[in-house]
């Protein structure tokens, strides 16, 4: 075929028969939808080169009646002539009479392109609707009724010939009818179709190639007597009689030589030789034969397309009982209902002003229930998403909320009957429109039906279905809010990790603060269906933190269900707390900065501008583990201390202080009570390590960095009850003092340091503006360093006592 039958928007498939004189049937289809089609093919060449019948006259060739027909078919339109949707001459693909719709047909163009043919080598194709051939629908065994209006189809196709056109087709036999899928006995073959005048005006003459190849194209049976006898001038006269006799052999072999009763008169009166006594064939059609349940439903269909609306209207109501109740054939319900509801649907759907109107709405709300009960009976595979799936998407367009409310009924059906791409890319989109309609009842209905199509939603129409989910946690009605957290816990196993992290728990939060107890508690089943998809830092840190204040919920059932959805979110945090590791008990160095008053017992020291000095040996190993191991309880005195510490000036040259050395307690004698000459060199303060107390001298308000603390220190005075302290400038230090007992802790001059004092009187008071230290009443914080002996001065000396500088 070439090209040139490449560029017909059909495929050509198989070859199912061979027709009589050159033509052969072949299964086709359409490209843009897939819809089957036939495709009747026959090759000029072949055609040019074959006769009709050898024996009869070898010099008649099959190639004029095939152009005949080839040229008379693409003219001729009737319910029951066989539809043409294409016809190709491949020698001349851009001829005008290759499009039905134009194809302009007489006598002069058919001489024309017969002696053209006869010198080409291509091809004839005529593209039409899909058919079997009579003899294989007869084999069928089809029911009588069915059979009766096959027979009443031939009458009307030749009846319109007659009355309409003029023409006699003049080859009424077997091969020259087919049969469509819908039941519809077609006429077809039209190689010896002619002009005849009508009944009482003057006989026109025959066309030549009728009298040539009628005797070799129409059996000999279905030739009627004056065919026989070649009185071809009577057949002029006439445009149905020849017609008429051969439908009177024809309705033979439609009931396999046995007539109905009603019949038997009627075929005599149609086989009479006096060829004006041979009635016409419209009148055939009042035999009671006909009249049949089957007969009024195929007519009834066949005006429906030009009847009222509402007329329509009521049809399409009482159509679905008769499909449940299996009173319509099969056949007919794919065939013919279908397409003619599918094509009243598309009508509506694609005009602007049809969908306005409510009367045309009501039309399309009517069909729904019939077409989809046909989808889901008769419809299997991809059948039902090639013929309901592109209307679908339709049908949520129309704003008319009965139309949206009886279509989401059905998303069941939809989810299990329509491929993926058609429910991600028709279906849908705008079914998701119906989350912002006004009706309450719509957008729970929207919810409840979009739920069913999950398994087959993408990635990305899952994300805006979440979006559409997050808004109608706040809609006004309770239910649908209720609702909607349901839809969450059935939406988590379709999403990504990524989209499960994003809109899980959030959506569990917002439904945890709705005011309606039973959202609450479908909030709290929630997170317990979902908990598989929580890790537990977020269980620890976002969910169980969410859920514990409606342990105190004032819904008892809220209550109940927070206890135990608590229970077992506690139960995986404790098991997943038993797989983790040790932890150590050292804290690291860079452990956190710790406030000013605590340093743990194994925090490592902070260095201060002086650096520690190094302790001999002989130093006692029980005066530093209790300097190590005294806490420091941040206290007015520790702070006290720390500020005396930093402010002491050394009694040594900066020479002697670059190399300090830790002094040693001074063995404790026991001795007389009286004073003990001192001798030896003059005291030096060692340094002392500074524990990571920051010096304060510039807080407070009047310089001091202790603000007014005056009267804290003259009552602490009142209550101290130990010795004086005092350092000889020239002589050795000793304990002075009647007990044999070390110098004790709470004497904080001595922990301290401090640069001697003379000696002072005893005063029952302290002056204002002179400090004095408990010994015993108030215990120091500071550190313990090694402390020196000092000499217990007397009551009596005069000393001054050492603070007219503070």
């Amino acid at each position: 075929m070439g090209n040139s039958a490449s560029s017909l928007p059909y495929t050509i498939g198989k070859q199912v028969s061979s027709v009589n004189h050159g033509w052969a049937l072949s299964e086709g289809a359409r490209k843009s939808d897939g819809a089957n089609v036939s495709v009747f093919t026959a090759k000029k060449a072949v055609l040019a080169k074959t006769p009709v019948d050898r024996s009869k006259n070898p010099n008649l060739m099959e190639l004029t009646p095939a152009v005949h027909h080839f040229m008379n078919c693409k003219k001729l339109r009737h319910p029951y002539i066989l539809a043409v949707y294409a016809t190709l001459d491949t020698d001349h693909p851009s001829d005008a009479n290759n499009n039905p719709a134009t194809a302009v047909s007489s006598t002069s163009s058919i001489a024309s392109q017969i002696q053209a043919a006869y010198s080409e080598a291509g091809e004839y194709l005529i593209v039409t609707e899909p058919c079997v051939t009579l003899a294989t629908w007869l084999a069928s065994s089809p029911p009588l009724e069915q059979v009766a209006w096959g027979l009443e189809c031939v009458v009307r196709s030749l009846h319109f010939l007659h009355a309409s056109a003029n023409l006699s087709h003049g080859n009424v036999s077997p091969e020259s009818f087919y049969v469509t899928p819908a039941g519809d006995v077609k006429l077809w073959n039209f190689s010896l179709a002619c002009i005849i005048g009508a009944d009482g005006q003057q006989p026109q003459q025959l066309p030549q190639h009728f009298i040539d190849y009628e005797a070799l194209l129409t059996p000999q049976s279905y030739r009627s007597p004056e065919r026989v006898e070649k009185r071809y001038t009577e057949v002029a006269s006439s445009v149905h009689a020849m017609d008429s006799y051969g439908v009177s052999v024809l309705m033979q072999h439609f009931f396999n030589n046995h007539l109905p009763a009603p019949l038997v008169k009627a075929v005599q009166r149609m086989q009479t030789p006096n060829i004006r006594m041979r009635p016409r064939l419209q009148p055939l059609l009042n035999c009671p034969i006909f009249e049949t349940p089957y007969q009024k439903l195929q007519l009834q269909l066949e005006t429906l397309a030009v009847q009222p609306v509402e007329e329509k209207i009521a049809f399409w109501q009482t159509l679905l009982p008769q499909l449940q109740a299996k009173l319509i054939p099969d056949p007919v319900v794919m065939h013919k209902l279908l397409p003619m509801m599918k094509a009243s649907i598309m009508t509506v759907c694609t005009s602007d002003v049809l969908k306005q109107q409510e009367v045309y709405r009501k039309e399309v709300l009517v069909i729904l229930s019939p077409l989809y009960y046909v989808g889901q009976t008769y419809l299997v595979g991809n059948s039902f998403s090639n013929e309901l799936g592109a209307i679908t998407g339709l049908l949520f367009q129309i704003h008319d909320r009965g139309i949206r409310g009886n279509m989401l009924q059905k998303a069941e059906l939809l989810a299990e009957n329509l491929d993926s791409n058609t429910l991600n890319q028709a279906v849908f989109e705008p079914m998701c429109s119906g989350f912002s309609d006004v009706s309450a009842a719509l957008r729970e209905l929207t919810l409840k039906a979009t739920l069913v199509l999950l398994p087959k939603l993408t990635h990305p129409n899952l994300e805006k279905l979440s979006r559409y989910l997050v808004r109608l946690q706040t809609d006004n009605e309770a239910a649908i809010r209720t609702n909607t957290i349901i839809y969450f816990g059935k939406l988590a196993p379709f999403l990504t990790d990524i989209g499960r992290n994003k809109l899980l728990l959030p959506a569990f939060v917002r439904s945890m603060k709705d005011p309606f107890a039973p959202c609450r508690l479908e909030a709290l089943r929630f997170a317990n269906k979902v908990k598989q998809y929580f890790d537990p830092p977020s269980i620890a840190g976002k969910v169980l933190p969410a859920l514990t204040p409606y342990l105190l919920d004032a819904s008892i059932d809220v209550r109940r269900e927070c206890f135990q959805v608590v229970d077992d979110l506690l139960f995986i945090i404790r098991q997943e707390g038993e797989k983790m590791p040790a932890q150590p008990d050292e804290v690291p160095i860079n452990a956190p900065t710790y406030s000013v008053g605590f340093v743990p017992n194994n925090a490592a020291p902070v260095r201060s501008a002086v650096a520690p000095p190094q302790a001999p040996s002989s130093a006692p190993m029980a005066s530093q583990q209790q300097q190590q191991q005294a806490p420091s309880s941040g206290g007015y005195l520790s702070g006290l201390s720390s500020w005396m510490t930093s402010s002491a000036k050394p009694t040594t040259d900066p020479a002697t202080a670059a190399a300090p050395t830790v002094p040693q307690r001074a063995p404790i004698v026991q001795t007389s009570s009286a004073p003990i000459a001192s001798t030896g060199p003059a005291l030096t303060r060692p340094a002392v390590v500074d524990v990571g107390w920051e010096e304060e001298d510039d807080v407070g308000s009047d310089g001091d960095g202790w603000g007014n603390d005056s009267g804290m220190m003259n009552d602490s005075f009142n209550h101290h009850d130990g010795a004086s302290v005092q350092a000889a400038s020239g002589g050795t230090s000793q304990l002075f003092g009647a007990a044999q007992t070390q110098i004790s802790e709470d004497d904080i001059f001595n922990a301290l340091d401090m640069k001697p004092a003379k000696p002072a009187a005893r005063l029952s008071s302290a002056p204002k503006g002179k400090l004095a230290i408990p010994s015993k009443s108030i215990v120091s914080t500071k550190p313990v360093v090694a402390k020196l002996a000092v000499t217990k001065l007397s009551v009596e000396d005069d000393v001054d006592d050492g603070w007219d500088d503070f």
